[in-house]
């Protein structure tokens, strides 16, 4: 009889019934290292855990669906390890296409990271999307406060964006500068702020395509 496990499915976007076509059980000992209170590596012990490979089909859409489950002990639940394709935290917006490369290269390592599991990287790729901008704007001229005002005064961001840009700008230094992790809420939040400030740009680049797509009226 075909094994049934019920487990996210990437192509309906929830839990499903699936068919197990692969099922593959290895033994790992891993070494797992202690920290003292100021970050030191301090001693290290051996333990033994299972590594479960599993290849399912959906039994709702039929797609296929790639699964890694890390087993510490047969009497505890299985920890799902890694899943592909796997489940986006936030899918990356559709328009990022329309941007420059530079941006579009460098929107998607932010998604990817965050969709992996990291709290400061997004963080810092965002600052870095913002300076970029800025400076393709109007120049290096200096700091960021600087930047801004300049931003604003030249009509490229309205003053009560200034503030919202602050906030992103602040995660991203305390990402760089503290080794600030945020919690997946406020990664969210910064990712708003630079979505709202791009997706102005991008809706700028996709109505010259729709422009000349307009058929032209011969009686003119």
């Amino acid at each position: 009889m075909d094994e049934i496990i019920k487990i996210f499915c990437y192509n309906c976007q929830c839990e499903t019934k699936q068919k197990i076509l692969f099922d593959k059980h290895e033994v790992m000992i891993p070494e797992i290292f202690g920290y003292d209170k100021e970050g030191n590596r301090g001693q290290s012990v051996w333990t033994v855990e299972f590594m479960l490979w599993k290849i399912s089909e959906c039994q709702g859409c039929e797609k296929t669906n790639f699964n890694v489950i890390r087993r510490f002990d047969p009497k505890q639940t299985d920890i799902l390890m890694h899943q592909f394709p796997k489940k986006q935290i936030r899918d990356m917006p559709h328009w990022v296409s329309y941007l420059n490369v530079r941006y579009m290269e460098l929107f998607i390592e932010i998604y990817s990271s965050f969709n992996s599991g990291h709290v400061r990287l997004p963080l810092m790729g965002a600052r870095t999307l913002l300076d970029m901008f800025m400076v393709e704007k109007i120049g290096d001229i200096g700091p960021f406060q600087r930047k801004l005002k300049k931003l604003a005064e030249d009509k490229f961001i309205s003053d009560s964006a200034i503030e919202l840009l602050e906030i992103a700008l602040e995660y991203g230094h305390a990402a760089i500068h503290r080794g600030y992790q945020a919690e997946k809420e406020e990664i969210m939040g910064v990712l708003d702020i630079i979505e709202n400030l791009f997706q102005s740009e991008a809706l700028k680049h996709k109505s010259k395509n729709l422009k000349r797509t307009i058929p032209k009226d011969d009686k003119k």
